[in-house]
């Protein structure tokens, strides 16, 4: 059996082998002095036409062809004769007794024919194609077709394979194909004709040169099992060149099907070629992200962010990158656009280390979600503006940030610049929940903070968090959660702070200042009306403290819970513990009038009442019960028993 095509590209695999011409059978086939018998068979004739063009796939007879007729009572092999046509053809065989015949070409192995390897020489060949077909529980073998309209006059069906045409489009760099494989994630595709499923089909080709639009036409034989591709379906395109290996991914909207005694065309287009995954598995895409289980695939992230789209990424293992020295940030060069998705998955990364010229940190500017992940003993040097563990922003403008359920824990330094934190150094349209850092900051410059150090004017939103550790800055404004507020809104509710905090002056355990922007004085603390949220804070601190001041003028000052904030600001249930530790710097100790003291909740309605000191513009909340723990201040504040663990002293996040 040969095959011929005729051309024009069919949609979704829809071209039939069909149309055949029957013989008739009126006379019986003639018997022979030997006791052997001729019979007549018909290839299908395949010329349904299109707008006016033939399409499809059509078979033809060759030499050496041979049938087999199965009955309830025996079987024969018949062999083809002298003088076939491309369409009709004789056979020789002894005649087979019984009522009822399966005819089977090419012969009584029809259902097992591997399908599997196929290999096609050269660009858009089909000699490599094979017919299979059997005719089921017919009621005649002499004279007889291989269609479905004959085998249902004659009381049978009809099993014959389809062809997959494939018409690839390839970037330009491409010059030739060796291999191609479509690939899903679940058995879908018959790779014989019985009932095994495999979730692949693949095509060998030698000599298979691209052609001047730089496609490559592929073409295999299909099981007369037909294979159904649900909506919404995600198969895998890979293609073996030249020079390299590439892939995409192809999603179906709508069903299809590998469907028999029909050509199936599948096209490709060019685009979203990349090249194969160097991850442990996945697409990068939302349903299969990019799983990443070692150091080395780690440094493949930056590379495969693409601006303008989103990569999803997510860790297999816990991850030590302390071989690891010069991280560059994913996301650092302007415009930020380049989108991610980070699924920590409950894993750790350790020893992650950087001292980049922008933006030192692991993200750079965070586009996207970082959710479910641990950082231990993470290092950050800086000697610009903006550093944090996380990135020097988290968010900019139109590119917010979601950041949830992750832990920081490390040292960050900063030897220049302002706008340091422990997660970001900026946050900008960011939204930070039941996340912790346990952080030692050392920094020079003001608006420090334990999560991040200034909010940039656009709206942040923090809540269930905490931080511990040392946060010092030689300059001023500084929180045990963040340095300086000043976008309208902005909002920390329900954290808490047991980190040290040492600076000048303007600081808080929970936020250095919240007046939008404005410089310090009574008049901006006065009529400002930034409506920041500060909730339900405790503000646990080891200490809050004032250094580094070398005159001996009076400073605006502090306080437990914000250092500086605008009276309009939503002030509420903040809670300090009963003796923390506070002090200020020495002209303020003896002007007097900057000692805590116990202040109810304020808003743009009820503006806060300052302290009797020049400069006391701060929030101090109410005290602790003496000997209440920080689990008890929580829960008696309201704090949801869903997202906090208070069976120990401290609360634990969930």
């Amino acid at each position: 059996m040969k095959a011929f095509k005729y051309f024009v590209v069919l949609l979704a695999g829809l071209a039939a082998i069909s149309c055949n011409k029957e013989i008739g059978n009126e006379l019986p086939a003639p018997q022979d002095e030997t006791g052997l018998i001729t019979i007549r068979a018909t290839m299908p004739e395949g010329d349904l036409t299109k707008a006016g063009a033939h399409v499809g796939f059509s078979w033809y007879w060759s030499a050496g062809d041979k049938l087999t007729v199965i009955s309830e009572e025996g079987s024969e092999v018949y062999t083809i004769k002298e003088g076939f046509s491309a369409k009709f053809a004789e056979f020789v065989g002894k005649p087979v007794a019984g009522t009822k015949f399966t005819i089977m070409f090419p012969n009584d192995k029809a259902a097992s024919t591997d399908l599997s390897k196929q290999t096609q020489a050269g660009n858009d060949n089909y000699d490599h194609l094979k017919y299979v077909a059997s005719l089921n529980n017919v009621d005649d073998y002499l004279s007889f077709s291989f269609s479905p309209e004959w085998a249902a006059e004659h009381g049978g069906t009809l099993s014959q394979t389809g062809v997959l045409k494939m018409v690839i489009a390839l970037p330009d760099t491409v010059s030739a194909v060796t291999n191609i494989v479509l690939a899903a994630d679940s058995p879908l595709f018959y790779t014989s004709n019985g009932d095994t499923k495999a979730n692949r089909l693949e095509l060998a080709l030698t000599d298979a040169k691209a052609d001047s639009k730089h496609n490559v036409t592929a073409w295999m034989t299909t099981s007369w099992n037909e294979a159904v591709v649900p909506a919404g379906t995600s198969l895998s395109l890979s293609v073996k060149t030249d020079k390299n290996s590439i892939e995409k991914e192809v999603v179906f909207t709508k069903e299809g099907k590998l469907m028999s005694g029909k050509v199936n065309t599948f096209n490709s287009d060019a685009k979203g070629w990349m090249l194969p995954s160097h991850y442990a598995s996945g697409k990068g895409t939302q349903d299969k992200p990019w799983v990443i289980k070692t150091a080395e695939q780690m440094t493949y992230i930056k590379d495969d962010l693409v601006e303008g789209e989103i990569r999803y990424f997510k860790l297999g293992a816990n991850i030590d990158m302390k071989d690891i020295k010069d991280w560059t940030p994913l996301n650092a060069a302007s415009p930020y656009k380049k989108q991610i998705d980070f699924d920590g998955a409950g894993y750790t990364i350790s020893n992650f280390s950087c001292s980049a010229a922008s933006y030192p940190s692991f993200f750079g500017v965070l586009y996207g979600k970082c959710h479910d992940v641990k950082f231990t003993k993470a290092v950050i040097n800086a000697s610009t503006k903006g550093c944090g563990v996380l990135g020097g922003y988290g968010g900019t403008t139109g590119l917010p940030c979601e950041v949830n359920k992750v832990h920081v824990q490390g040292t960050i330094t900063s030897t220049a610049g302002n706008n340091v934190g422990g997660f970001f150094g900026t946050a900008r349209e960011c939204t930070i929940t039941a996340c912790s850092a346990d952080v030692v900051i050392e920094a020079k410059g003001q608006m420090v903070g334990g999560l991040f150090g200034l909010d940039a004017g656009l709206g942040v939103t923090v809540r269930d968090c905490w931080t511990s550790g040392s946060i010092t800055s030689t300059a001023s404004i500084v929180g045990g959660i963040c340095g300086d507020l000043v976008a309208k809104g902005s909002s920390i509710i329900n954290c808490f702070s047991t980190a040290s905090v040492t600076t000048q002056f303007i600081f808080g355990g929970i936020v250095g200042r919240a007046v939008a922007g404005q410089k310090s004085s009574k008049s901006n603390c006065t009529n400002q009306d930034p409506q920041n949220h500060i909730e339900k804070c405790i503000a646990w601190n080891t200490f809050l403290k004032s250094d580094f001041v070398t005159d001996t003028a009076e400073h605006y000052g502090s306080g437990a819970i914000v250092g500086q904030t605008a009276f309009k600001n939503y002030l509420v249930g903040g809670v300090r513990k009963a003796n923390l530790d506070y002090s200020l710097c020495a002209a303020n100790m003896t002007a007097g009038g900057y000692d805590l003291f116990d202040q109810e909740d304020s808003s743009p309605e009820n503006p806060m009442t300052p302290g009797p000191g020049n400069y006391a513009f701060g929030y101090n909340g109410k005290a602790s019960a003496a000997g209440e723990t920080l689990s008890q201040v929580a829960k008696r504040i309201g704090w949801s028993a869903d997202v906090w663990d208070f069976s120990g002293s401290e609360p634990k996040l969930k």
